[in-house]
């Protein structure tokens, strides 16, 4: 992949991401939503980089490594826990995913997995167009963690102090995940395990 090609892919994710906010508000019928909103990020995301970025793409599909998940999920969890932790005790307590109010388990076998794919493959984008552009991984995952963060502004409200301190730091966690393993696989199943873990909370009240 060109530096010209890899720019386009940043902007292009950058742009499915953002376009991917305002869903919501496109009129569309909420079961015609629940199907659009499950696969935009994957799909658009996914064709965007197997178009400008086919090479390292499919590169990340090709393997997953059992034992990373071993190490992988407790490291999620820890990061995860400890940020929300700590941004309680100092800050207050933190809003939640707005998704609780309606999340079924229909939706967490059908449609989250999906979602949370789109959410890797942006993430992975972000990360393979700026290490393209020659910035270093260290930054490249900076910058992808602040936009994963603000791309939650609409699950958590504007609150950008608390999806920073929260969010970001399991978003470098994930990339870490991604960069040691070379596999999509290995930080969409820690991601999906967190998540779902966070979700039994909201099947409990």
């Amino acid at each position: 992949m060109t530096k010209k090609r890899s720019l386009y892919l940043f902007f292009l994710t950058l742009i499915i991401g953002l376009t991917y906010q305002f869903l919501p508000y496109s009129g569309l019928n909420q079961s015609i939503l629940n199907v659009v909103g499950s696969i935009w990020n994957v799909a658009l995301a996914g064709l965007a980089a197997f178009y400008l970025s086919k090479t390292e793409f499919l590169q990340q599909f090709k393997h997953l490594k059992f034992l990373a998940i071993l190490w992988g999920i407790p490291l999620t969890f820890a990061v995860g826990i400890a940020f929300s932790t700590i941004y309680n005790l100092v800050i207050g307590q933190a809003t939640t995913n707005s998704i609780g109010s309606i999340i079924t388990i229909q939706m967490v076998l059908l449609q989250v997995p999906f979602m949370l794919m789109g959410e890797e493959v942006l993430s992975t984008n972000i990360l393979i167009a700026l290490q393209k552009q020659g910035i270093s991984f260290f930054w490249s995952s900076i910058i992808c963690g602040i936009l994963f963060a603000l791309w939650h502004i609409p699950a958590y409200g504007f609150h950008p102090v608390q999806l920073l301190a929260t969010l970001l730091p399991t978003r470098l966690a994930l990339n870490y995940i991604w960069k040691k393993t070379g596999s999509i696989w290995n930080s969409w199943i820690c991601h999906f395990v967190y998540d779902l873990i966070g979700f039994i909370g909201f099947f409990v009240k």
